[in-house]
């Protein structure tokens, strides 16, 4: 029974973040009129690859170097920096008119871009460190006194929630596909790769002045 609540615990907190607004939503968004629904849980792959990752490091006790103020600034300079030039691709294929105006013509990336996407996206973003360095760091600690299996079922309950929120998502896009075709893709194009610039500029400055 406390290993049942420990998933949904780790199921509420982790949805909660989902819902949150970032590069791995805008990539989902800006990717499901060409790939399809299964968009979602496609880059929800590669984004559960970084998080095991990461679960496995803080579990060996990496947390602390995670948690350097050094580290989080140089991750949110690197991370800003990549997520500018997937931001940049993206305006580079709307100006070169790579993305055609019929749904037909519309050319899918390969799920394993998509996966690779879903990794750079979530490394890409520092707050997603700090978050593990500290709530998910409390999380692991706590579910460790149930041994190996505890982390485990942290982890998928946390990573099921990213799932669930990006397959419906990605459901509802799709669903509504006819439109976002033409200039309404083009626009959401637009406004996803706008969002990433954001985001890239704002993980620069805040890596710069040290606020992460």
């Amino acid at each position: 029974m406390e290993l049942l609540s420990l998933f949904i615990t780790s199921f509420i907190v982790g949805f909660s973040g989902a819902m949150m607004p970032g590069p791995l939503l805008a990539v989902t968004v800006a990717e499901t009129p060409r790939k399809g629904a299964g968009t979602g849980p496609i880059v929800t792959g590669g984004h559960a690859v970084a998080e095991i990752a990461v679960v496995a490091l803080l579990s060996l006790g990496l947390a602390a170097v995670v948690n350097n103020t050094t580290v989080s600034s140089a991750i949110g300079i690197v991370g800003g920096t990549m997520l500018i030039l997937m931001g940049l691709s993206m305006l580079y294929s709307l100006l070169r008119r790579r993305i055609q105006e019929t749904e037909t013509s519309l050319r899918p990336k390969k799920s394993a871009r998509l996966v690779l996407d879903g990794i750079i996206t979530s490394i890409s973003n520092p707050y997603w460190f700090v978050w593990w360095a500290t709530t998910g760091s409390a999380f692991l600690v706590k579910s460790l006194k149930f041994g190996v299996i505890g982390p485990a079922v942290f982890y998928v309950g946390h990573i099921f929630s990213d799932l669930v929120w990006y397959s419906f998502v990605s459901f509802l896009i799709w669903r509504g596909r006819k439109l976002v075709v033409g200039m309404g893709y083009r626009i959401l194009m637009t406004a996803c790769a706008l969002f990433l610039l954001y985001l890239g500029g704002l993980f620069i400055y805040d890596g710069y002045t040290g606020a992460i």
